[in-house]
């Protein structure tokens, strides 16, 4: 059904490194509640070092969760996707998929290293070109209320 060629697993942290050190992989999956250190310490493991051969690897967090700052966390550690308990094979095979074949742009800056945390272009033009289309109110325009009239001066 995957048509996965090699699976590999480690039973701790340290395996995992161990295994991460020398190997190169397509796609990583961790677990949130590991032995020793959550699958994020792991994540922020291996986006922070241009050395490790993995920085740039997909890396899929399976967890229970699910909560808005659960999954900024993740974000902000540089996971690629996030699969929900508990799992289904359709689930994987969705995460597994947007993981690999509908990459975002690798960031690696001072603060963050990891995909694009935009999930949405909107629309087809840079941002200069979208900002041409809708102009920011000058300051004067921003200080009048919905009928024009500025905001300071009462209505009668």
């Amino acid at each position: 059904m995957f048509e996965v060629s090699s699976v590999r697993l480690a039973a701790s942290n340290a395996e995992a490194i161990l295994l991460l050190d020398n190997h190169r992989f397509d796609c990583i999956f961790v677990d949130n509640m590991m032995s020793e250190k959550n699958g994020l310490d792991l994540t922020r493991h291996i986006r922070g070092s241009e050395e490790q051969p993995n920085q740039k690897s997909a890396i899929i967090l399976c967890t229970a969760f699910t909560g808005l700052k659960s999954i900024i966390q993740a974000r902000d550690a540089g996971v690629t996707e996030i699969l929900a308990k508990p799992v289904s094979p359709d689930q994987i095979m969705e995460k597994l998929g947007n993981a690999l074949f509908s990459q975002r742009n690798f960031i690696d800056t001072d603060v963050y290293a990891g995909p694009d945390r935009r999930r949405r272009m909107r629309g087809a033009f840079s941002t200069n070109e979208r900002r041409k289309e809708n102009p920011a109110p000058s300051t004067e325009e921003a200080d009048k209320n919905e009928d024009g009239v500025p905001q300071d001066q009462k209505r009668a």
